[in-house]
C-alpha cells in the first residue's frame, strides 16, 4: 500500500491514464499548499534525448498487430503528442501470471486501495477491455486495452477533468506503453517493468496551467509508479505467506466482476504452490 500521503489519490499504473489532464496533481495541489513554490521546476531531459526515446517507445508497437480502430487512436495521440514521459525502470518480485492479472484487470488493486481507505477512485469494467473511471476529484475517463502479451500491454484512454484549478471542461487523450522483462531470481520470479506516456491535450485546455504543472506531474508520476511497483510486491508476499488471507480479501473487492475475482483466486493457488516447490527444493 503506497506510503506517501501524496500518492493516496493516485491510482494503479494502467490508471494513470486518468492522469492525463493532470487532475491527479492538480487536486494534490489544491489541498497541499506548500507545494506551490515547486511548481515551476522542469524535470524534463534533453531535447535530443527525449526525441531518441520518445522514438524508441514508438518502435515497441506492433502496429500490424493492432486492430484499425486501435491503430488510429493511437496514431492520433503519438503523432502529435502534448507531452511524452519515460518512467524509470521499477523492479519487483511476483508471480509472472499474477502479475498479468493485475496489470490488466486493474480494478482488483483499485478496489483493495478502496477497502484499505487509501483511495476514492472507482472503476466499472463495461466491456473485456473497456473499464470506466471517475477520481472523485473532477477526472471522468474511459481506459482501454488494446494490446497485451507477457512483454508489453497498451493502453489507450480518453478523458475529461473540471476542478477549481481548471473551472472549465478540459479534454484529452493519452497512450500508455508499459514494458515488462520476466526473470528468475534465485529460483523466484522477478518482474521489471517500465511505463512510456504519450499524452495529448485538448485546444482548449489551459496550456499555462499544464506548463506550469508539468514538472510536478511527471515527478508524481514517477512515484506512484515506484510506489505500485512495491504494492505488487507486498500482494506477492502475501500470496507466498498468507494465500488464504490474500483469497479472503478477493472475496470482499466488490467491484471487481465475479470471474475475474475467481480467476485472481486460482492464480494465487497456483502461484502458492510455486513457491512452496521453490521452498522444498531449496531446502535439499
Amino acid at each position: 500500500m503506497p506510503k506517501h500521503s501524496i500518492l493516496r489519490r493516485l491510482t494503479y499504473i494502467p490508471a494513470l491514464g486518468i492522469c492525463l489532464l493532470l487532475s491527479c496533481s492538480l487536486t494534490w495541489a489544491e489541498t497541499n499548499p506548500s507545494t506551490q513554490k515547486n511548481l515551476g521546476k522542469n524535470t524534463t531531459a534533453s531535447t535530443a534525448k527525449k526525441i531518441s526515446t520518445r522514438q524508441e517507445a514508438e518502435t515497441s508497437i506492433p502496429w500490424e498487430k493492432l486492430t484499425p480502430e486501435a491503430n488510429e487512436k493511437l496514431q492520433t495521440v503519438i503523432a502529435n503528442p502534448s507531452v511524452f514521459h519515460r518512467s524509470p525502470i521499477q523492479k519487483t518480485t511476483c508471480d509472472h501470471k499474477v502479475y498479468r492479472h493485475l496489470i490488466r484487470y486493474p480494478e482488483l488493486v483499485v478496489n483493495m486501495w478502496e477497502l484499505m481507505g487509501v483511495s476514492k477512485l472507482r472503476m466499472d469494467r463495461k466491456e473485456d477491455y473497456l473499464i470506466n473511471i471517475d477520481d472523485s476529484y473532477g477526472t471522468q475517463s474511459q481506459l482501454e486495452l488494446v494490446y497485451g502479451n507477457k512483454d508489453l500491454h497498451i493502453f489507450y484512454a480518453e478523458g475529461a477533468y473540471k476542478g477549481s484549478i481548471i473551472p472549465t471542461i478540459s479534454n484529452g487523450k493519452v497512450v500508455l506503453i508499459l514494458e515488462t522483462k520476466n526473470t528468475q531470481e534465485a529460483g523466484k520470479p522477478v518482474i521489471s517493468h517500465r511505463l512510456n506516456m504519450f499524452i495529448q491535450f485538448d485546444k482548449s485546455t489551459n496550456q499555462f496551467v499544464v506548463k506550469t504543472l508539468q514538472g510536478l506531474f511527471l515527478k508524481i508520476v514517477d512515484m506512484n509508479f515506484a510506489e505500485t511497483t512495491k504494492f505488487i510486491g507486498q500482494i506477492n508476499e502475501i500470496i507466498q505467506d498468507n494465500p488464504d488471507g490474500m483469497k479472503r480479501l478477493s472475496g470482499r473487492l466488490t467491484r471487481v466482476q465475479k470471474p475475474i475475482r475467481e480467476q485472481f483466486d486460482k492464480l494465487i493457488e497456483h502461484a502458492n504452490a510455486r513457491y512452496e516447490h521453490i521452498a522444498t527444493n531449496s531446502k535439499e
